[in-house]
């Protein structure tokens, strides 16, 4: 990421921010919760209040710097995966893959689907071969004996 020359650069954005500002925000990173330290920037109380791109750029920087520490990403094969969609308390009737975009980019997201509306995110994966999410989708999709839907015209095709 780089800074956006509105707000302070990382490192003065982090030496403004209370200890226990720090203190949470540096737990959110280790837990791989970006979106929780982020929102703990910024409502530190900081004025003047430090720009949401500034905010990402300091939660990416601190992920860097902790890396050693993160808690490891969730399991994304299909054995978990079909058990964590075994375990929704509704029938799956359909799994969709779909691209969706954050601050850190591109993912694909995958999604359980039941026959009244429900729906559940199971997994997402970010800067990987498309090959892998798909496989790993194929593959839940058929231990549960469930459709595989997607992704539409905005991101790859399928190989």
């Amino acid at each position: 990421m780089t800074h956006d020359g509105r707000s302070l650069p990382p490192p003065e954005l982090w030496a403004a921010l209370p200890w226990a500002v720090r203190e949470r925000v540096d737990a959110h990173v280790v837990r791989r919760a970006r979106l929780l330290a982020v929102r703990e920037v910024l409502e530190a109380g900081l004025c003047p209040r430090p720009g949401l791109y500034a905010c990402l750029d300091l939660v990416h920087v601190r992920g860097e710097i902790l890396a050693d520490r993160l808690v490891p990403p969730p399991l994304r094969d299909a054995e978990t995966l079909t058990a964590h969609a075994e375990g929704l308390g509704w029938p799956v009737l359909a799994l969709e893959l779909e691209w969706d975009e954050d601050s850190w980019g591109r993912i694909l997201v995958l999604d359980a689907l039941g026959g009244a509306g429900e729906r559940a995110a199971l997994a997402q994966w970010q800067e990987v071969a498309w090959e892998e999410p798909l496989a790993v989708a194929a593959a839940v999709a058929g231990r549960l004996g469930a459709e595989l839907r997607g992704p539409e015209e905005d991101g790859p095709a399928r190989p």
